[in-house]
């Protein structure tokens, strides 16, 4: 919005937005969650395993059962999608829905939050 009413570029805005999130809390979850997804990625090619619904709901539990966290997914309240990514979404099912890297973190959207009411972590 600030960019809209300094007749900003909103490209540099959307970017500066995105660069605000750099910090040890914030920017440092995004890094993990690219961590996480590439460690999946990684254990899945070794084992020959296809990336889907499934197997990145067992390494979602081998995560959990091994007392860490789901990176990006700390908070324990996940009653509303957070604006940025549904408009991130939005952008990759029009443009990249064929995206091995898109298509992986749909799949996590999709089966993560069931996941983390069946641990306990949340409670919608």
């Amino acid at each position: 919005a600030a960019g809209l009413n300094a007749l900003s570029d909103p490209y540099l805005s959307y970017a500066a937005g995105l660069n605000a999130l750099a910090g040890p809390l914030h920017g440092l979850a995004n890094q993990e969650v690219l961590k996480w997804i590439q460690a999946l990625q990684d254990k899945f090619a070794k084992e020959g395993k296809e990336v889907n619904a499934d197997t990145i709901t067992e390494f979602a539990w081998e995560t959990l059962n091994a007392k860490k966290v789901i990176p990006g997914y700390g908070h324990a309240v996940l009653r509303k999608t957070d604006p940025r990514y549904t408009c991130q979404r939005e952008f990759g099912l029009k443009h990249m829905p064929d995206d091995d890297l898109f298509k992986i973190v749909d799949t996590i959207y999709q089966v993560m939050p069931g996941i983390l009411t069946e641990h306990g972590k949340v409670s919608n």
